[in-house]
């Protein structure tokens, strides 16, 4: 049997390109790291006063990559800086990292993003969830869909020895080719139902904008979009999409933030911007608030609804969200219902990120870094901020709810984008839209799953960035 166990400094327009300033010191020691670290901590930090006080006890003799996270690990203020998981370990939001010097353009590999848990079948093993496939890659040539369980790569089955590095090599696409084994639960047929793929490299983009179409139920027609990250180097195609809803015509929106973890700020005001329209230009989205004695910036940056095309003119909205929705996602939930726009929330309790960073990048030698301490809180336009425990959802897909749609192990993908046949969460939406059930093969709760435990990885979040100039 089967068994299912992530502005400009004083406002937000749009941000200066990928900052790339040499260091003005030539070595690439771990000092001088250190300092660059040490330097916006005690400059611009959230929760600065707290590292003034302590900084003297940081612990210096230390790799420049430990530095930042064990600094941080002596302070007690700073509690919305981080996620802690069911396990009781902790992620801090605050980051610095190794980059490399591209922004968007064509990437090569696989074109495959993985789901965050991995399934454990009874005896058999381990399956790795895809989660999306790039429109344009090898993977999605292949026909490989959202949904599909790989179950074997290179024919190495997947068990608790190698599962670690065979899902690293299939999301980094650390090699040049692949040969899967794939499930297809929502096939028609036994036939159908397993398929072997070869992929080697490719180029494609890594577009956010995962799927849109207009869906037709009875006399309602609901227009359904399902958004990744908030990058504003696809800003272009996620107005292109919206655009392409309006010219189809819709009575609904329903906007897809289950697997968004947030992004840059600029794009939640350009979405925000073209759901509401040009009624809404001038007013105010959001308001980022940063420490008094921010040495960068100590003042309150309020975040403008913008003219843009297409104006939408919603006055009400329907998102999908769950527990990896996150950052600027969150803001687009709270900045509209900041604006009085009623949002009906269906899925699972929202990570909870409601602070951001001031991005930064800097080379030391070889090394090209990105430097994103926590710098501001963010606020809607009633003043409102108090989400950092997550947002509640109005209906709750993982427990028995009054649509009665649920799965209890939402939101794990069981089918592609749009597939109103079997998406738990789409057919919640259209039945709260339009009372009717259209997913009668849908996984429920209670049914064609039976419960083991998972094995968690680690969820990347996409955070609320803003992109500014040393």
């Amino acid at each position: 049997m089967l068994l299912f166990l992530v502005v400009a400094a004083a406002s937000c327009a749009q941000p200066s390109s990928w900052i790339d300033s040499p260091s003005s010191r030539p070595s690439s020691d771990n000092s001088d790291i250190i300092d660059y670290i040490d330097s916006r901590l005690m400059t611009e930090y959230y929760w600065l006063d707290e590292v003034l006080e302590k900084s003297a006890s940081f612990n210096r003799n230390v790799l420049w990559e430990d530095y930042l996270i064990s600094s941080l690990r002596m302070l007690v203020t700073n509690e919305d800086d981080g996620h802690v998981n069911d396990k009781g370990a902790r992620t801090y939001y605050s980051y610095i990292r190794e980059v490399d010097a591209s922004t968007r353009g064509a990437k090569m590999g696989f074109g495959i993003g993985l789901y965050y848990t991995i399934i454990n079948f009874e005896n058999s093993g381990y399956g790795f969830v895809i989660n999306n496939v790039y429109e344009g890659s090898p993977a999605h040539a292949a026909g490989l869909r959202r949904g599909d369980i790989i179950l074997k790569v290179n024919s190495s089955g997947l068990n608790s020895s190698n599962y670690a590095s065979l899902f690293n090599t299939i999301q980094r696409s650390s090699v040049a080719t692949l040969n899967l084994e794939v499930m297809r639960p929502t096939a028609e047929s036994e036939q159908e139902k397993m398929i072997a793929v070869r992929l080697e490299h490719g180029s494609y983009e890594e577009t956010p904008v995962a799927h849109a179409e207009v869906i037709t139920v009875g006399a309602r027609r609901i227009a359904y979009l399902a958004y990744l990250s908030y990058d504003t180097d696809y800003d272009a195609e996620l107005l292109d999409a919206l655009r392409s809803l309006q010219s189809e015509g819709f009575d609904d929106f329903v906007l897809d933030l289950r697997q968004n973890g947030g992004g840059n700020v600029v794009s939640a005001v350009t979405l925000a911007s073209a759901l509401l329209g040009s009624d809404y230009e001038g007013r105010v989205l959001c308001e980022l608030r940063r420490n008094p004695k921010n040495v960068s910036t100590n003042k309150t940056s309020s975040c403008y609804l913008e003219s843009v095309e297409p104006s939408l003119n919603l006055r009400s909205i329907t998102i999908l969200c769950s527990q990896y929705t996150a950052s600027a996602a969150e803001l687009t939930v709270t900045g509209l219902r900041g604006l009085d726009i009623p949002v009906r929330l269906l899925g699972t309790k929202t990570e909870g990120k409601n602070c951001g960073m001031d991005v930064t990048r800097r080379t030391f030698g070889d090394k090209k870094l990105e430097y994103a301490p926590i710098t501001f809180m963010c606020l809607n336009a009633k003043g409102e901020s108090d989400w950092g425990g997550g947002i509640i959802p109005d209906v709750d897909l993982s427990e028995s709810n009054s649509l009665g749609i649920a799965d209890e192990y939402y939101p794990l993908p069981r089918c592609d984008w749009g597939d109103v046949e079997h998406d738990v969460a789409l057919a919640a939406a259209i039945k709260m839209l339009t009372q009717e059930y259209v997913a009668s093969k849908a996984t429920t709760r209670g049914a064609d799953v039976d419960v083991v435990p998972a094995i968690e990885m680690a969820a990347p979040f996409g955070g609320m960035l803003l992109y500014v100039e040393e």
